[in-house]
């Protein structure tokens, strides 16, 4: 990493919320940290592309409850007889942003569905978490059935690999873009809207606290280091949301993992390309 590189593994803060955090920041420390772990907390919502909207068209769609978080969740399903594959977006995404990985591997033969996380996409909720990732991906196992194969994205990565770590029968697993550490995506939020390291502190425990967790629990190279499922972590060297160092770490960790670093193709286009899309396909066909 160069000298003086900012490593990120956070999310995108629009603008116009940093001013009003720091305000009452100034006037509360306690309350601005309340009010930055609910912003934290709430995707952004963004308008279906067109591609997406064609690809809706080809795959069927279904609503599955969440009976753990009592939130329901839009799930996409391009049916088949081969083995399943789930997908699990990002931060801020939607199931159908991968869509080009959903139809390339179900022209393969394979069973593929794909899910909006609590409150993104079409699924009920306003805010959300990884816990909640995980719950999901839970109820979805119990609805389909298990999964043969995980593929996920940014922060559907971390949810998979955090699942999978209690979870022994997956056959292969595939991350693309994935965050590591906690406390850095916790930092780099805090950071991004301008408030104090004190705040992030405050924020870290808050999260421990209302949960019952420790958040380092949830670090990607820490869930991996005793999983033997075959992992591919691939990752584009100009991310700019997720630093490429947080795949280097994952992999350096997981005892049988194979990494593949790209190069401009950023943190979403890599979602479509079609040496990324081959090099999944080959991952998974190899015994």
């Amino acid at each position: 990493m160069k000298k003086g590189k900012k490593l990120k593994q956070g999310m995108a803060v629009p603008l116009w919320l940093k001013q009003s955090l720091r305000v009452i920041e100034g006037i509360s420390p306690e309350l601005g940290m309340r009010v930055a772990a609910h912003i934290f907390s709430k995707p952004l919502k963004f308008k279906l592309p067109e591609n997406e909207r064609i690809a809706l068209a080809h795959c069927l769609q279904a609503w599955v409850t969440v009976p753990e978080i009592n939130e329901t969740i839009m799930c996409f399903e391009w049916k088949n007889e081969g083995e399943k594959v789930l997908l699990a977006h990002g931060w801020s995404g939607r199931g159908t942003q991968l869509y080009a990985i959903a139809v390339s591997l179900h022209k393969k033969g394979y069973h593929v569905i794909a899910f909006d996380a609590p409150a993104h996409g079409k699924s009920t909720g306003k805010i959300t978490n990884m816990l909640q990732w995980s719950a999901a991906i839970k109820a979805l196992n119990n609805h389909y059935g298990a999964f043969d194969i995980y593929i996920g994205h940014s922060l559907g990565s971390m949810a998979i690999l955090k699942y999978c770590e209690q979870v022994s029968e997956v056959k292969k697993i595939i991350t693309i873009g994935s965050g590591d550490l906690m406390c850095t995506i916790f930092d780099s939020f805090i950071m991004s809207v301008g408030l104090t390291p004190k705040t992030s502190e405050r924020m870290k425990t808050y999260f421990e606290d209302k949960y019952k967790i420790k958040i380092n629990a949830y670090d990607a190279s820490h869930v991996v280091r005793q999983q033997q499922t075959p992992t591919l972590i691939i990752h584009d060297e100009d991310d700019r949301d997720i630093d490429v160092s947080c795949a280097k770490n994952i992999h350096k960790q997981h005892p049988n993992a194979t990494l593949m670093i790209t190069k401009g193709l950023g943190h979403r286009r890599i979602l479509r390309d079609e040496k990324v899309i081959h090099k999944i396909i080959s991952f998974i066909q190899t015994p």
